[in-house]
């Protein structure tokens, strides 16, 4: 039978449109006549029509799916043949599959992806307590809703049961290559261990955007799976959901979770981590101290005292350290006092004594009395004597020790005033016999020192020639030059 729009299956399912196509069969929305409502029929494909063994395998996934009833899990509600087709009804999921989601997003936030994981690691976990393990987990088979993204496992094709007849040849795999189990590679039976090992290669697809394994045939990736270690996840993956992947990929079932209900909760313990320490600070922490055996610091936190204040510090338990307790408060005072005759009076209240705080001792030591002149103060006891400062010139920065009081120019102004009186004095000494020619000399060298001239000047007294006014500066004139 060829499925079509239209054709009515068992009188009472009427197909309305495909949405998907596998590998065994067409997965149609139908109309259910009985009780008007949308369900998903997967219909056997026209080439396998008359097929026994995929009828068989058809038989076997209704039955396996029938006996599961799990929020995770698409209920199954019926199964017929009709013209040598078979057919399942089950629930109709509005959503899409993680594949879907996974071709949009390469790599999943784990805000996003950890609740994915989460609730199909639980609906596995149903399925393992009734003997049923999927043998097929893979992002096509985990179902996303709408709106609430709640998770549906589907496709139990392949699903093996506890007292289920096997429809395996020597040396067939049941699954597909790139999620297969290491054990079922090499041709052992699958476990649930088996379906966790799956889920594993889906959390690491979705977390590093590729497949752990891969290769040119399926062959090349079931080889893989056996000997080929796992590449490591990028860096920027929290630590914790590195080491749930890694656990789930380990090669010897022993040491994955044990069982999908364990995976859950740590999947949930872990979303909650993640959420608080983005990027996994304490995780590292926590994963170098078990490398190096020291603990890693504990903090606890402070306890409110009602009023936006803590009564203890932070007590750090690996330092040692105890809390130091906080002053008690002081009781309030009366301000009025009864005098004889009974009426309260304002009293003198004598200033409160609070403890000392090392964060004032600043301010205390601004406030601290001047101890007299000569005397050394307490503190002062302990500090070792300051040697005198010797000042310098603002203009110049030359050092000039005691006479610090005065500038370089007064100092240059009073030299050579010194010069002229010395010079002064020298010329009325030797020549105060010589009248005339003796106060010209002293008239001259007054003008030399107090009048500058670019030419020189003829006297006319005498009729000599002067000097520059400028050589004489500076100089002592003798008995020759006058």
């Amino acid at each position: 039978m060829r499925p079509a729009v239209g054709i009515s299956l068992g009188d009472r399912y009427r197909l309305t449109r495909r949405i998907a196509v596998g590998g065994m069969g067409e997965v149609w929305v139908a109309d259910d006549g009985y009780l008007g409502r949308d369900v998903a029929v997967k219909v056997l494909r026209e080439e396998y029509t008359g097929n026994e063994d995929f009828l068989k395998r058809l038989r076997t996934e209704a039955r396996n799916s029938a006996a599961l009833s799990h929020p995770n899990i698409a209920q199954m509600y019926d199964y017929g043949e009709q013209d040598g087709a078979g057919y399942l009804v089950m629930e109709l999921v509005l959503g899409e599959p993680l594949a879907d989601l996974l071709e949009r997003e390469p790599v999943i936030a784990p805000r996003k992806l950890l609740p994915i994981l989460s609730s199909t690691a639980r609906g596995l976990h149903h399925a393992h307590l009734a003997k049923v393990v999927h043998r097929d987990v893979k992002p096509g088979n985990i179902l996303l809703e709408h709106g609430n993204r709640a998770v549906k496992i589907t496709d139990f094709g392949v699903s093996l049961a506890a007292n289920q007849a096997t429809m395996t040849a020597t040396g067939m795999v049941m699954g597909t290559a790139q999620y297969l189990s290491p054990e079922q590679a090499v041709g052992q039976a699958a476990t649930p261990a088996s379906d966790l090992y799956a889920l594993g290669i889906v959390a690491y697809e979705a977390t590093a955007g590729r497949r752990p394994f891969t290769g040119s045939t399926p062959v090349d990736i079931a080889v893989a799976h056996v000997n080929a270690a796992v590449p490591p996840l990028p860096t920027t993956v929290h630590p914790g959901l590195v080491d749930v992947i890694m656990r789930l990929l380990a090669k010897d079932p022993g040491r994955r979770p044990a069982s999908g209900e364990a995976l859950a909760n740590e999947l949930d313990a872990l979303a909650q981590e993640i959420a608080e320490d983005p990027l996994g600070a304490r995780s590292r922490a926590a994963r170098r101290a078990a490398r190096t055996g020291k603990p890693a610091p504990v903090r606890h936190a402070r306890p409110d005292d009602g009023q936006g204040r803590a009564d203890t510090p932070v007590d750090d338990v690996t330092a040692g350290t105890r809390p130091r307790p906080r002053p008690e408060p002081v009781p309030a005072r009366s301000t009025t006092t009864p005098d004889a005759s009974g009426r309260d009076v304002p009293a003198a209240v004598p200033p409160r004594s609070y403890p000392a705080r090392r964060d004032h001792h600043r301010s205390a030591a601004m406030h601290r009395p001047t101890p007299p002149q000569g005397t050394r103060s307490r503190s002062d006891l302990h500090r070792p004597e300051e040697p005198e400062v010797t000042r310098a010139s603002t203009t110049t920065g030359q050092r000039l020790g005691p006479l610090g009081r005065f500038s370089w120019p007064l100092l240059a102004l009073l030299g050579l005033l010194v010069v002229l009186a010395v010079a002064s004095l020298v010329s009325g000494i030797l020549g105060g016999s010589d009248g005339d020619d003796g106060a010209r000399a002293a008239q001259a060298s007054t003008w030399g020192a107090a009048t500058v001239m670019s030419q020189p000047s003829t006297a006319p007294d005498s009729g000599m020639m002067l000097p520059e006014p400028s050589s004489l500066l500076g100089t002592t004139m003798t008995e020759k030059d006058v």
